[in-house]
């Protein structure tokens, strides 16, 4: 909205305009009333005594003169008080009973100086009154409203960069990590375990429910979001309250998911970040599942050295993986059912919806391809840690 208004209003009538000259003892009854009516002026957090009295002054004084037909209806006095009620968390609803209230008290003062009820230059008057204060007061709410969605961005930005701060290694000054998690909420005592998320989707956000289906368990969480990953502190009374809160992440959560060891000093938390993310990274592409520290050690290893792991799996499995993308995924899927099912290949091939005669062929197909096979224990092993590699670290 711009500063000035294209509402027009009816010529001088000479009520409105002698006005200005007793505004500031409109403006002082307008504080009493506004104070009276409304209980949220009475919190000396939220606006002073002087604060209001010049609101209100300046408030009644362009709406006055834009009655009195002196000018454009001036809304710089509008925007600014709904910029500052904003700032000190002033109701919205008691920002727009204070225009009625202004409203209301200059007509007051216009039917006093006025020959009577009957007085023509009050119709003309009273439809310019309420265009201006409803002019006035959408003004200062879209002020107030612009001023709420810069004020949630700046929070939301500090409490991101104190989110931050909690994974940073302050073992140097450890009052530093106590000190946000008391400004987060969250407890210093208890157990902790760090959650990483890599997503499926870039720049995909945590469900919704998430924290509220977590704190219904028992884990109070706080997250740092990036374009591809979150990370996430976990804060509970008890271990049974982490374990619980993977079945919620596996439930609610497209993308790997890593879960640190749980601890209980926080100074432990940059520690574990890294077990989480290492876990994360452990984790099979749209298994579901939350892979804990330690619990994948296999993983855990390729993962750590995936160069050198990528060139284990060419040299095993070099031959499968340049074959057409449709023959290859044909046989490292029969492989991959195969070694989940722990070699049968009746499951395996029920899973992959076709005749166990065909797993058995597929298999064949890698050992005369990789001359390794899988009933050789020391080719076996070869085979699936192999296939390992194909499978987290797929580009």
């Amino acid at each position: 909205m711009t500063a000035t208004s294209p509402i027009t209003t009816a010529p001088p009538t000479g009520l409105a305009e002698p006005l200005l000259d007793s505004v500031e003892a409109m403006a002082a009854e307008l504080v009493g009333r506004i104070a009276g009516a409304d209980r949220s002026y009475a919190d000396p957090g939220l606006l002073t005594a002087e604060e209001l009295q010049q609101a209100c002054l300046e408030n009644l004084t362009a709406i006055i003169s834009a009655l009195a037909g002196t000018g454009p209806a001036r809304l710089h006095a509008a925007r600014a008080v709904g910029r500052l009620k904003a700032e000190r968390g002033v109701p919205i609803a008691a920002l727009l009973h204070a225009y009625r209230l202004g409203g209301r008290l200059t007509w007051e003062e216009l039917t006093a100086r006025s020959t009577g009820p009957g007085d023509p230059r009050l119709h003309d008057l009273a439809t310019d009154l309420w265009n201006l204060i409803d002019t006035f007061s959408d003004a200062a709410v879209e002020a107030y409203r612009e001023t709420e969605i810069m004020l949630a961005h700046v929070d939301a930005q500090a409490q991101s960069r104190l989110i931050r701060t909690l994974f940073d290694d302050h073992s140097d000054n450890p009052a530093h990590t106590l000190t946000a998690l008391r400004t987060l909420g969250l407890s210093e005592n208890g157990v902790f375990a760090v959650v990483s998320i890599e997503t499926t989707d870039s720049g995909a956000t945590l469900p919704a429910r998430l924290v509220g289906a977590l704190r219904d368990l028992g884990a109070k969480s706080v997250w740092d979001s990036q374009i591809d990953s979150h990370t996430g502190l976990l804060s509970a009374s008890a271990p049974a309250m982490i374990e619980r809160a993977c079945d919620v992440l596996a439930e609610l959560i497209d993308g790997r998911i890593g879960l640190s060891a749980a601890f209980t000093s926080p100074i432990a938390i940059p520690g574990a970040l890294t077990e989480a993310h290492l876990a994360a990274r452990s984790a099979r592409p749209g298994a579901r599942t939350v892979v804990r520290f330690g619990s994948e050690p296999l993983a855990h290893l390729l993962v750590t050295v995936p160069e050198a792991s990528r060139r284990a799996a060419a040299q095993i499995l070099g031959p499968v993986l340049r074959l057409p993308t449709p023959d290859r995924d044909d046989l490292i899927a029969a492989l991959d059912a195969w070694y989940r099912h722990r070699g049968s290949t009746a499951t395996a091939a029920e899973e992959l919806h076709c005749h166990r005669n065909t797993v058995r062929y597929r298999l064949r197909k890698i050992r005369d391809l990789t001359g390794r096979d899988t009933a050789d224990p020391v080719h076996s092993a070869e085979l699936h840690l192999a296939l390992q590699v194909v499978i987290l670290l797929a580009p």
